[in-house]
């Protein structure tokens, strides 16, 4: 089963290093047919926004060493830096175009950069980079291996250091082979070419490498991707929500675009005229970044003025949560990263709690969701990737009943719950969810399929989880109203069946789950006008319309949900 977290599909980038390449089972696909799509959780993020050092090192090569490196039989530090140093030169950090830089070219004052604003030119400005690269490395691997020589000429230490194994990867003419011409410096001529090769025939590894360039691109580009691969797969985009997410106090590296800047930037693309879906985000919020900001250690902006403005200014839909980097919905308690503790001076348990509670409070005001990561993965430390379980929301939902949330990739059934014992999928995190929504079918509390990559595999892998979807319908959601789509771009984008992956979730949900036309409408399009803040006369559409009369944009773009907070919830 293909994961859906990009920490453990960035883990398997140590496979791709030994088996070369790798192979997926066709899966059906079926057609959108003009199918009204409302994409409730995508992301178009660079490299800019990212705390990309923390987030490779700390996360993906500490937190899985196994599955990276033992498939390579590499286990040096060496090799962990060679990839962290690969992964950050393609991610492009500081070659990804800042907040700045992209409202320059959103208004009409600077010239796009064609590096930036076109992914081929990304793709080949990658390849060209990673043959610098393999240059450098030749030269510091062979530097290093000449340490290792006695006077007399004779190897001291086997010359097998962490650059020479992934030159021979990249370089000899199969996975673990030595490279022909090991003898004589790596010329730019011979790097280009292998470069050019390793984007191509390398499998996973190349589709990893092609995915990083992506993070070089202009948020506006990566949205008109996502708009045009969902109309060539037959589905018409509506609206798009795309998250910004708040990293930086839990990985303790702040990024090169500031989400404040973020924010604004978002608030520039989702203006722009033509024949596009409606855009409006979820903008980022850490309670940490706030408790650190009301313990005057850090900032000079509260996170939750932050949220507010975003909401109230700038066109955004909901607020994004991302509990696995440390925090929970409520009743958090440790452990937390001890230089966290240490900066602060005590231990943020209620802190945490209560600004969190703020937010809660802030978002019933204004009429806006909340996204929140809910599947066990991305934790930024040992199991703080169960601290999105939805037992820990249940508070949450029992003391704002009029707080719309929607938890995030619902549907593989194989997380356990805190407090269930029962074998799987009853002890998972959706039957956990499903029990709360059959209690209070009204309230807006959601799950949504996004980074479903299990529609890619094969049928054999399929068919169970179709079983479980359909028990869970059955038993806790009968009339599917609580379910939405996302496709979870651009993350989604190094999946190899990504060009028809829409595609395959309809083909998943019709002909495996066997639902109704009605009922796919609902999922990809209807039961979102109901998370969203869209309801004719609702304080949240009132709060949107605002930022259209403002900003001179056509209200006709906005959907709209039917009348009443709940109008047409329980139509069938």
């Amino acid at each position: 089963m293909l994961r859906r977290d990009f920490l453990r599909q960035s883990a398997l980038i140590g496979a791709a290093f030994s088996t070369g390449c790798t192979s997926d089972d066709a899966t059906p696909n079926a057609p959108g047919k003009g199918q009204l799509l409302i994409d409730a959780h995508c992301h178009v993020f660079n490299a800019s926004d990212l705390p990309t050092t923390r987030f490779l090192r700390q996360v993906v090569f500490e937190n899985y060493p196994e599955q990276s490196f033992s498939t390579m039989g590499v286990w040096d530090p060496d090799a962990i830096d060679v990839a962290i140093e690969l992964a950050l030169r393609l991610l492009g950090t500081n070659k990804a175009p800042d907040a700045d830089q992209e409202i320059g070219v959103l208004t009409n004052k600077l010239q796009p950069k064609e590096t930036a604003a076109n992914r081929d030119e990304a793709r080949k400005a990658a390849i060209e980079d990673m043959a610098h690269f393999l240059v450098e490395i030749d030269a510091r691997s062979r530097i290093r291996d000449s340490a290792t020589m006695d006077t007399s000429g004779a190897d001291t230490v086997p010359p097998s250091n962490g650059e020479a194994k992934f030159l021979d990867f990249i370089i000899g003419n199969a996975p673990g082979a030595r490279r022909l011409n090991a003898v004589t410096p790596l010329t730019l001529i011979e790097a280009r070419a292998a470069s050019r090769r390793a984007f191509i025939d390398r499998g996973m590894f190349s589709r990893y490498l092609d995915w990083f360039s992506l993070f070089r691109l202009y948020r506006y580009v990566l949205l008109d991707q996502l708009v045009a691969d969902t109309r060539r797969q037959g589905f018409e985009p509506v609206l798009l929500t795309p998250l910004l997410v708040d990293y930086d106090e839990w990985l303790f590296e702040d990024v090169r675009t500031p989400l404040a800047k973020q924010m604004e930037v978002m608030d520039y693309i989702s203006r722009r005229p033509g024949d596009r879906p409606a855009v409006h985000g979820y903008i980022g919020f850490d309670p940490l970044r706030e408790v650190a900001f009301r313990a005057n250690i850090k900032g000079t902006v509260s996170s939750l003025d932050t949220a507010r403005k975003a909401l109230t200014d700038h066109g955004f839909a909901g607020v994004k949560l991302y509990p696995p980097m440390g925090f929970r919905p409520s009743g958090n308690r440790r452990p937390y990263p001890k230089r966290t503790e240490k900066r602060l001076g005590f231990r943020p348990d209620r802190e945490l709690d209560q600004a969190l509670d703020e937010l809660y409070e802030l978002c019933v005001e204004l009429d806006a969701p909340i996204m929140a990561h809910g599947y066990s993965s991305n934790g930024s430390g040992r199991d703080y990737a169960d601290r999105g379980d939805p037992a820990y929301w249940l508070p949450v939902f029992r003391k704002y009943p009029s707080l719309r949330v929607c938890i995030a990739h619902f549907g593989r059934f194989d997380a356990r719950s805190a407090g269930r014992t029962q074998p799987f999928p009853d002890g998972s995190w959706e039957w956990t969810l499903g029990e709360f929504i059959k209690e209070n079918p009204r309230q807006a509390v959601f799950a949504d399929i996004s980074y479903f990559s299990e529609a890619l595999e094969a049928e054999s892998k399929r068919t169970p989880l179709a079983k479980y979807f359909k028990r869970w319908v059955s038993e806790f959601d009968p009339e599917v109203n609580h379910l939405v789509f996302g496709t979870d771009w651009i993350m989604l984008g190094k999946e190899k069946g990504y060009t028809h992956y829409i595609e395959s979730v309809n083909s998943f949900l019709r002909q495996d789950c066997v639902f109704s036309e009605k009922i796919c409408d609902k999922i990809f399009h209807a039961n979102a006008l109901r998370l969203l803040p869209l309801q004719r006369w609702s304080k949240g559409r009132e709060r949107l319309l605002a930022w259209y009369r403002r900003n001179n944009v056509d209200p006709k773009r906005l959907p709209i949900a039917p009348s009443g907070v709940f109008g047409g919830w329980m139509s069938s």
